[in-house]
């Protein structure tokens, strides 16, 4: 969707306000709800910075639905790159910190963690994981968007691993979480079921 749940607002901002990043990937940024909360409390706020030819904070975007993109998210990013995140994404720069936002869900499972492994080489020390947990968070082709379809479910259990900090959610399709993942915690994980694949028989 364009657009995600509310209630995780105030986690979002702890993150940022813990992490502090100079520079953040936002994919899949829609509606620019995200991108707009770093700007305001990353660079207003906690900067000073009110006027946008002082902003400081490197805020860029993927979105895949370029029908989405509006004027006013493009006053609030620095850049938005339009195309599939999963190709895209190789060619980025690093990042402080890159936010999947409703994303994962979007993906076959295993694409999704090739994806989760390309998106944590960008960053350089922080992912933000906001994420429907449980199969009941089914969803069709919606705003004239076929990459609106769920194509995985998740649980908290596949994350728990190399979860740093979270938060879980109800709402009527079940739980919702907002995890921040840390790079280091991430790749030891990941590296750690390379190494047990690699030695079994």
């Amino acid at each position: 969707m364009p657009t995600s749940p509310f209630s995780h607002i105030p986690i979002f901002i702890n993150y940022l306000a813990v992490t502090r990043p100079d520079s953040i990937l936002d994919i899949g940024l829609g509606n620019g709800k995200l991108g707009f909360l770093a700007r305001d409390l990353l660079d207003v706020m906690m900067g000073e910075r009110y006027r946008k030819e002082q902003w400081q904070v490197r805020i860029d975007g993927i979105e895949v639905f370029e029908n989405y993109i509006q004027t006013f998210q493009r006053e609030i990013y620095d850049h938005i790159y339009i195309g599939d995140a999963f190709d895209i994404i190789e060619q980025m720069d690093s990042y402080d910190m890159v936010i999947l936002g409703d994303i994962l869900e979007h993906f076959e499972k295993q694409k999704a963690w090739e994806f989760l492994d390309r998106c944590m080489v960008k960053a350089e020390k922080y992912i933000i994981l906001n994420i429907p947990l449980g199969e009941a968070w089914t969803q069709p082709e919606i705003y004239e968007n076929p990459y609106e379809k769920h194509l995985s479910f998740w649980s908290r259990e596949e994350l728990n691993p190399f979860i740093w900090k979270f938060k879980l959610f109800d709402f009527p399709p079940g739980k919702y979480g907002s995890f921040l993942i840390r790079k280091k915690d991430y790749t030891t994980y990941r590296y750690n079921q390379f190494m047990d694949h690699y030695h079994q028989p």
